[in-house]
């Protein structure tokens, strides 16, 4: 089904052209296109850039990933080379999704189409085909309520617990106490078991390539947070992050679970009912990445074109929409008013890398993204 009506444009499908590809940024900071083994051939090198945000849920490094993939999933990117601090990938010839048709704007029905098999298509990759999973992780493969209960611990491991020595204090002044993260996780809901699958866990419109030869249409790029679990998280995850209008939510949703019904009937079960407790988690992790990213554009040089004060209305907007979005699955109350959060931020701003803050200003997440340990 297309959605259509009043003030609806699809963005147009195009024939990608190879020299209007852009490299993936990923997480580490901009992959650089370099030329490598024959004449012609082209690879991605992704360099670690110390000042990244990297605020993320990760279940294992993307080079070991890969190589686990080859042979399996069909149309992946090759890990050619790895070390500590870089990796080479293939290169994917094409037209990122976001060049024709950026965040906000409607998508072709063809490319909904297509991005919906691509999630299936993923799903199912089972256990034994990937790279060991973390201890923590849930022995039975269709426990769902396990798969969420498991995504809201880490994300407390791996992104609240390792930037709140710099940032608690300013998470506490705005409402957002300590334990939000573990108490959310010991209240995941009873929900329909569903077969566990590869995820690719981050699949937006910079993540995904529309080829140049058209065989097949697009393939998905940048599999560092891929991760293994239920399904629904993926759809989850993709219908956030892929910022699609308001009006093509329902339309994704059916081509999803059309596409499961081919590929892995299972997965469709209960999901009317279980999608919005993944949503819920999405919005509510996002809080932390969110808040850092715009407390840390504070302290960063000074911009020409804003001056100090509309970068300080900048980030009180952004750390308000987060905290509205995600103030409900993680039972805040009392939000903060605006004139509040700027003044919070103000104070963070002035304190300085070592103020009221906490130490250092290193949001990096240095987690390994095997770690055990969890308590299940």
């Amino acid at each position: 089904m297309r959605a259509t009506g009043p003030g609806v444009r699809h963005c147009p499908r195009r024939t990608p052209q190879p020299q209007l590809r852009a490299a993936s940024h990923g997480r580490h900071g901009p992959a650089r296109r370099k030329q490598a083994g024959h004449p012609g051939t082209r690879v991605l090198v992704r360099v670690p850039r110390p000042d990244a945000v990297l605020v993320v849920i990760r279940t294992w490094p993307e080079a070991q990933l890969l190589r686990s993939l080859r042979g399996v999933l069909p149309h992946v990117p090759r890990c050619l080379a790895s070390t500590a601090t870089a990796t080479v990938l293939s290169y994917v010839e094409g037209v990122p999704l976001s060049r024709v048709c950026p965040n906000g704007h409607p998508v072709d029905h063809l490319h909904i189409a297509d991005l919906a098999q691509l999630l299936a298509r993923t799903t199912q990759v089972r256990r034994e085909a990937l790279p060991e999973l973390p201890d923590c992780w849930p022995g039975d493969d269709q426990e769902s309520q396990g798969s969420l209960r498991t995504l809201t611990r880490l994300a407390d491991r791996q992104i609240r617990r390792p930037n709140w020595s710099a940032h608690g204090g300013l998470f506490t002044a705005l409402g957002v106490p300590e334990d939000v993260l573990s108490r959310m996780a010991a209240n995941v809901p009873a929900m329909t078991r569903r077969p566990y699958g590869l995820l690719h866990g981050d699949l937006h419109r910079d993540n995904v390539v529309l080829t140049a030869d058209g065989d097949p249409r697009m393939i998905a790029v940048d599999w560092e947070l891929a991760t293994y679990g239920d399904p629904l998280y993926d759809l989850a995850t993709h219908l956030i992050r892929m910022r699609y209008p308001e009006l093509q939510q329902e339309t994704v949703i059916t081509a999803w679970a059309e596409a499961m019904e081919s590929t892995v009937p299972a997965a469709t079960k209960g999901m009317d009912r279980d999608l919005p407790h993944y949503l819920a988690f999405e919005r509510a992790q996002s809080v932390f990445p969110d808040v850092i990213r715009a407390a840390r554009s504070l302290r960063q040089a000074p911009q020409r074109e804003r001056t100090p004060d509309e970068l300080l209305h900048a980030a009180e907007s952004a750390v308000r929409h987060a905290l509205q979005v995600g103030a409900k699955p993680l039972g805040l109350r009392d939000l903060p008013s605006e004139a509040k959060v700027r003044d919070v931020l103000y104070r963070w701003q002035e304190s300085g890398p070592d103020g009221p803050a906490g130490p250092g200003n290193d949001v990096r997440d240095h987690t390994n993204p095997v770690e055990a340990g969890l308590a299940r």
